[in-house]
């Protein structure tokens, strides 16, 4: 028989989920490539047209093209590590590489990010305004078009494999069609006789971009250190728990996110007079219901007291 307190009658049984649609992962890989062949171009294209036609403005919206480009590399390097199963060296799988991607692709950015908000500062107590080209107008306007598009179909992509640097990426090309539209104010404002929009916008820009890529350093930081799950989540299971007629009492709930997936650790209370078979049976149920409520799952365990 079962029972409370026992030394033997702890287990530690797994839940493992349905590997990720293979589908999903070469649109996300696919996606990466014409993302970062597309950020490249827009780089290049507004860094030229920005710096011919003096637009700070313009010149900062290229750098988040630039961020861009080097995220859908970092992606797509992550995809591949992060798709590893895990093995006897990393049990846990190689999910935090893509934790370690958005840290990495933030604090490149940072830099020339301040390089950028530094020129800006400068030309505002300088004074030294570039007239409006519609140039810069045309640039702005087909990054708007391509970064919103690349946008949703990353989101979407994100929505079915839960990956960190695929949200990281999809957030840097919303960031950089918000931007394209602050140039295209920009210019409309220059044209209308206030010359000083165009180094405001460039200033605000880089402050927005700086913002950003530290929100990422942060959240690919937290990440590294195995952050809990949302607490709404975390209270679902707990309701979950307590719902079930055999679950005496719910000892402690611990979880993890690794990369895409989701691990939760479970100590639960049942009753003490069940046999061996009918504790494994319960255990079954435990993980059943936590896996039908919580997406991207990658592994429960259930320990038994």
């Amino acid at each position: 028989m079962f029972r409370a307190g026992s030394a033997k009658s702890t287990f530690c049984v797994k839940y493992q989920v349905m590997p990720e649609k293979d589908k999903c992962i070469r649109c996300a890989s696919r996606l990466s490539w014409i993302s970062i062949l597309d950020s490249a171009f827009l780089a290049i294209f507004k860094g030229v047209v920005g710096m011919l036609t003096g637009s700070r403005a313009l010149t900062a919206s290229a750098l988040y093209s630039l961020h861009d480009m080097i995220s859908g590399v970092a992606v797509l390097i992550g995809l591949k590590v992060a798709a590893k199963p895990a093995d006897k060296e990393y049990p846990y799988g190689y999910g935090n590489a893509e934790y370690i991607v958005c840290v990495f692709t933030s604090i490149i950015i940072l830099g020339a990010t301040i390089f950028v908000l530094g020129d800006c500062i400068r030309v505002i107590f300088t004074g030294e305004h570039s007239p409006p080209s519609w140039a810069v107008l045309g640039a702005a306007a087909t990054a708007v078009i391509v970064n919103e598009v690349i946008y949703r179909f990353n989101i979407c992509a994100y929505k079915h494999i839960n990956s960190p640097a695929l949200l990281a990426h999809a957030k840097h090309h919303r960031a950089d069609a918000v931007a394209s539209v602050a140039v295209i104010v920009a210019v409309i404002g220059g044209a209308l006789g206030f010359h000083f929009l165009d180094v405001v916008v460039g200033a605000f820009e880089a402050i927005h971009l700086l913002l950003l890529s530290i929100e990422l350093l942060y959240h690919g930081g937290s990440g590294l250190i195995d952050r809990s799950i949302e607490e709404h989540d975390v209270s679902l299971i707990k309701q979950l728990l307590s719902d079930m007629a055999e679950v005496e009492e719910v000892r402690e709930i611990k979880t993890r996110q690794i990369g895409r997936r989701v691990w939760v650790d479970l100590h639960v209370c049942l009753p003490a007079d069940k046999t061996i078979e009918e504790v494994h049976a319960m255990s079954g149920r435990i993980r059943q219901n936590v896996g039908d409520k919580i997406e991207h799952l990658g592994n429960v365990n259930v320990i038994c007291e």
